[in-house]
Formats: structure tokens, C-alpha cells, sequence
């Protein structure tokens, strides 16, 4: 019959490394100080007794987990795909884990939240999921700070780390009327999120100030499938003549361009300029050299972690960090 092998104790460690039980905790914790020679030390006789810390054990005595919770309901986007894997990366060099939550259903918000605080985690981080204002009162009640990436809610108190989406869209409309075009069209989210609703305000109140009163708007969900639906929707339409479409994300660009092109047969950008957003890799390959815009991700990310792990009062009294986008200009202009 086969027995299971006791699990190796940091008191043994501490006995063979020659220190106190609280200086191989100590060992173990990338950010605490001590010296290099006195933690080499510890990781030797812990490699020779085979031991590895016992994180839940760890976090039942200091009460905090080491786990920061994401929600996300669309994690094969390939934005958000890079998202969930820098913040992934920058956690865990603060020795923190992602806890990651897939949203398949909106209804289950509800349900996903109270699976979160089953794992009594740091800090929940809400990126393309829809909120939960109850739940997120209940999470202030048990000290769990939640934050929002790539969206904000003006209707609640929770910070938030986004782009300017409404400039952004008045640079869009800057760029396409410098550049020539007169007849636009807006394709953004189905969705009520804060990206598509304030990139489609910025665009369509620049226009109206540049004296173009006319610009349809069309809504889709983010994909490349429903990039397609819609633009065939849109080229299907007779009296419909754009020379110019803005679209919220770059998976409905390329869904539209393709459409355009194998479909319809024009030209881009000759009989049709189109603009993503995101840049994500796919609007860099030479099949797609599509114009789009870059958002400062390193930055946004570097100012999450820190909100996490390190929040100021005066950061958190701000609520809402906006950062600035740029266009990357390729052949789709």
C-alpha cells in the first residue's frame, strides 16, 4: 500500500538553515529585506529537504492570499488575451497570483462574484466584464478594492484605468478629414460600455464641429464574424456611399475589410479607408496593414499594479485615469 510522504516544515528548514522560523518565511518573499547570504542560506536546506511554502498556510496567518481575482468575459480577444498575460507577469514579480474568472454568460455576474469571494483574494480586477454595483459594495464591506481596466462607470464610485477614448475618436475625425474623406460611418459595441459609447461621442461631436453633420452609426458585437455581418449589412444598403469607417476594435476592422475587399471588391483605401483600435498583432500582418490606434497597455498596467498594490490617497481619491492614444498609420488610409 502506498503512503503519502509528510510534507517537509519550515521549522525543519529553519533547524538545518540555522535561523528562526519567521527569516525562512521571510526567504521566501521577493520583496522582503534581508541579507543575499543569509537568504541563500535558507533556499539551500530548503532544496535539500525538498520543501516549497505552503501558500495557503502562508495566507491563513497573515490573512491576505497573495491572489488578485480577473474577471473577464472575452478572454479570446486577442487584446485582451495580452492583457490578461501582462498583468499575469506583473503580479507575479510582487509575488502576487491571477486568480482568473471567465464571464461565458452576463446574467452570471452575480454568481461568478460570489465564487470570487470564496477565495478571500486581495483585490477583484473587472476588465471587459459588465459590474455588479451591489457586489461591489459588498466586496468595500470585506476591505477587497476593485478596480476597472479599459472602462469606467460614471455611476458609481470605482476606480478606473482607461484610455481617453473621447479624444481618441477626435483624433480620428481630425486624421480622416485632413487626409480627404467626407462620408463616414461609426460601426461600434452592442454592448453599454464606456470604450465604444465615448469613442463614438469624441468621433461624432469632432465631425459636427469640422461641419459634417452626417454620420451613421452601426453596432456589432468585438469579432471578427460580426465585423463581417455588418459590413455586409452596411454595403448591402444602395443609397449607403461612405469613403470612410471608423470601428471600435480591430477584430470588427478586419471583418469589415475583408468583407470590402473579397466580397464587394474595393479598394481600400482608395474606395474605402477603414481605422481599428487596439493594434492588436493581426492589424500589423501584411494581409491587413490596417490603420489603427495604440493604447499605452505598459503604462496602464504599471498604474493598476500600483493601485493594487501600493494606493495612495490622493490616487484614490481620483478614481478615473485617463491615458492618451496615438493612430499608427498604415495602408488602410
Amino acid at each position: 500500500m502506498q503512503t503519502t510522504k509528510k510534507r517537509v516544515t519550515s521549522i525543519e528548514v529553519a533547524k538545518r538553515a540555522g535561523v528562526s522560523q519567521a527569516t525562512v518565511s521571510r526567504a521566501f518573499n521577493p520583496d522582503s529585506k534581508m541579507q543575499d547570504k543569509t537568504r541563500q542560506k535558507v533556499l539551500a536546506a530548503a532544496k535539500e529537504l525538498n520543501y516549497t511554502p505552503d501558500a495557503i498556510a502562508r495566507s491563513m496567518s497573515s490573512n491576505r492570499t497573495n491572489i488578485i481575482a480577473v474577471i473577464m468575459k472575452n478572454p479570446t480577444n486577442p487584446f485582451y488575451a495580452k492583457i490578461l498575460t501582462s498583468f499575469s507577469s506583473s503580479f507575479q514579480k510582487h509575488n502576487k497570483q491571477i486568480l482568473f474568472f471567465n464571464l461565458e454568460n452576463e446574467k452570471n455576474i452575480n454568481t461568478v462574484m460570489q465564487q470570487v469571494l470564496q477565495y478571500r483574494v486581495d483585490a477583484i480586477l473587472l476588465t471587459d466584464s459588465p459590474i455588479s454595483f451591489d457586489w461591489v459594495d459588498t466586496c468595500a464591506q470585506f476591505n477587497i478594492p476593485v478596480l476597472l481596466f479599459n472602462r469606467y462607470a460614471n455611476n458609481h464610485n470605482i476606480t478606473a484605468v482607461c484610455c481617453d477614448n473621447v479624444e481618441a475618436g477626435r483624433n480620428c475625425a481630425n486624421y480622416l478629414v485632413q487626409k480627404g474623406f467626407s462620408r463616414f460611418a461609426y460601426i461600434g459595441s452592442i454592448e453599454d460600455v464606456s470604450t465604444s459609447i465615448d469613442r463614438q461621442k469624441g468621433f461624432l461631436d469632432r465631425l459636427q464641429e469640422l461641419g459634417f453633420a452626417n454620420c451613421d452609426t452601426y453596432k456589432c458585437s468585438f469579432s471578427y464574424e460580426a465585423g463581417q455581418e455588418i459590413m455586409r449589412e452596411v454595403l448591402s444598403t444602395g443609397g449607403k456611399s461612405y469613403d470612410a469607417i471608423f470601428c471600435a476594435n480591430d477584430l470588427i476592422a478586419s471583418g469589415c475589410m475583408d468583407v470590402a475587399r473579397y466580397e464587394h471588391h474595393l479598394s481600400l483605401p482608395e474606395d474605402l479607408a477603414i481605422i481599428g483600435f487596439d493594434n492588436i498583432d493581426l492589424a500589423s500582418y501584411p494581409s491587413y496593414n490596417l490603420t489603427t490606434f495604440v493604447q499605452p497597455l505598459e503604462a496602464m498596467i504599471e498604474k493598476t499594479v500600483q493601485l493594487i498594490m501600493n494606493p495612495s490617497e490622493t490616487d484614490m481619491k481620483r478614481h478615473l485615469f485617463l491615458y492618451p492614444c496615438k493612430i499608427i498609420e498604415r495602408k488602410t488610409t
